[in-house]
């Protein structure tokens, strides 16, 4: 069964897809009906036949998207993510209601069944394997194109599971997902003859001796072989022959790759050979598809974090696996916030091209920023010819006061050295910081959410910014002055008022 989940208006949703078509769209006569103004009123409709999943897009005013590119129709399998106008939609897909473990018993022994140790093919033994070199030359070809082409992990099975059918005479074919304290979960279930039944069963005490013993099995006649006990999912399903092999990536098994016939004797120990070579190689191929998946996880991961801290703030991050967006939840820290604005930049933007005015602040920015992560900063964001920054979150500092400071004073120094190379009119910049608690944290709605700072001592900073500090100033509050008064030098401005504020703010400036 597919299913398609998503976030509408902030509520986390899922959505069976039934046999036939589902229409999605915001009109009422759409059997999926999500309000969302990127989405068409006729936008979508998912086609479910036998196990497969089409998507065809119906002339939307703002496309179908998968993986970033405009589709009309295109086949959707598990793990897909779909942009349905704006608005991401994951595609799942769940065979556990096609393919289903049974408790069949199976009896150690008898005759008619093979088995093959995986250790004996694959890697420097497979040229030993008694398999025909023209069927085991292509299987190589095969694999071989298979690592070079798929990415995907879903891809990557479905490839796999093709290339069985190419390679051996099976009828159906399995691939489970596996290993250590993880139950074997179908993950693909396909039939040669797709207008066959939907529904299969296979012994889970041949999936536990395969996995198990890493051994692959043969047996040539599963109706009368004495290791099924004579199972009712064999005879119900009038199998005659099968295959299954552990996917085996040379340390752990990963999963089994199973096939299977209704003829007595279709496979051969040169099949079940060619079988367990290609379920070795598998293995390797799958891992290397999980692997590729985390490492572009990852680098999303590390591109979405660098917008904000500094790398060394990053790799602590990381390494505390605090990666997801989990790690970004709102939440009341220990902060100090640091306000710095460009003194006379819109004037100066006057005179100048558009070109010019983005060089010039761009160039400023940067160094600004630099100035920002040389003392672990978060980058909070760019506000026209302004900086927000904060120390203290998303990762504990307890010396945050002190670095706030040290980044105010650096950003001066940098801007002065800009100042000098440019040689024509010098830029100025004004800073305050103040601290205290704050909520940090990814805030904004479900379809765009920015890591910020809020609270009272984000805005009283910003006032101290605008209405205290002067041109080439550092100001900072009694709070900030507190913890960093045995470090610094500053002398006291007195209690301020500050616009929106019923008290005054003392306020200290910092020399030098």
């Amino acid at each position: 069964m597919f299913t398609l989940s998503y976030t509408e208006s902030g509520v986390a949703r899922r959505h069976p897809l039934r046999p036939g078509d589902t229409l999605v769209g915001r009109s009422p006569e759409c059997d999926l009906l999500i309000d969302d103004g990127s989405i068409s009123r006729r936008h979508a409709i998912f086609e479910v036949a036998a196990d497969q999943c089409v998507l065809r897009d119906l002339g939307s005013r703002n496309g179908t998207y998968r993986n970033g590119s405009t589709v009309t129709r295109i086949t959707v399998t598990d793990g897909d993510t779909i942009l349905l106008g704006q608005l991401p939609v994951q595609v799942h897909e769940s065979l556990d209601d096609r393919l289903s473990l049974t408790d069949d018993q199976l009896v150690l022994d008898g005759e008619g069944t093979l088995y093959q140790s995986v250790a004996q093919i694959g890697g420097e033994g497979v040229a030993e394997a008694s398999v025909d070199a023209g069927r085991l030359l292509t299987l190589l070809s095969d694999i071989g194109r298979l690592l070079v082409e798929t990415d995907t992990l879903s891809e990557m099975l479905e490839r796999v599971v093709q290339l069985v059918f190419d390679a051996v005479p099976a009828e159906r074919c399995f691939l489970l997902l596996g290993g250590g304290d993880d139950p074997p979960t179908p993950r693909v279930v396909r039939q040669r003859d797709v207008s066959g039944p939907t529904q299969a069963a296979i012994s889970r005490t041949i999936i536990n001796r395969v996995m198990t013993d890493r051994v692959a099995l043969l047996a040539a006649n599963a109706q009368v072989d004495p290791r099924l006990g004579g199972g009712e999912s064999i005879r119900i399903q009038n199998i005659r022959s099968f295959m299954c092999a552990p996917l085996w990536n040379r340390t752990d098994v990963i999963g089994v790759l199973y096939a299977d016939s209704p003829d007595v004797g279709r496979f051969s120990a040169a099949d079940l050979d060619l079988f367990t070579a290609l379920s070795n190689y598998a293995a390797v191929a799958i891992e290397r598809a999980r692997l590729t998946e985390r490492v572009l996880e990852e680098t999303r991961r590390r591109e979405r974090l660098q917008r904000y801290h500094s790398p060394a703030v990053v790799e602590q991050i990381l390494n505390a696996d605090l990666t997801g967006d989990a790690s970004f939840t709102a939440e009341e820290r220990d902060v100090s916030v640091l306000f710095a604005d460009l003194v006379g930049f819109t004037t100066r933007a006057e005179k100048l091209s558009a070109r010019e005015v983005s060089q010039l602040l761009n160039a400023c920015l940067a160094s600004m920023s630099e100035a920002v992560f040389e003392q672990d900063g978060t980058l909070d964001k760019f506000i026209g010819d302004a900086l927000l920054a904060v120390f203290g979150a998303p990762l504990d500092q307890p010396d945050h006061h002190l670095r706030a400071v040290l980044a105010a004073q650096g950003i001066r120094r940098r801007l002065h050295d800009l100042n000098r190379d440019r040689g024509d009119d010098p830029l100025a910049v004004r800073i305050a910081i103040n601290s205290g608690l704050a909520m940090a944290g990814d805030i904004g709605s479900p379809k765009r959410r920015e890591y910020t700072v809020l609270g009272d001592v984000v805005n009283t900073a910003s006032r101290m910014q605008s209405e205290v500090a002067a041109a080439g100033q550092i100001v900072i509050s009694r709070a900030t002055y507190d913890r960093v008064s045995d470090q610094i030098s500053a002398r006291p401005l007195g209690e301020l008022p500050l616009r929106g504020r019923t008290g005054q703010v003392e306020i200290f400036e910092v020399d030098g």
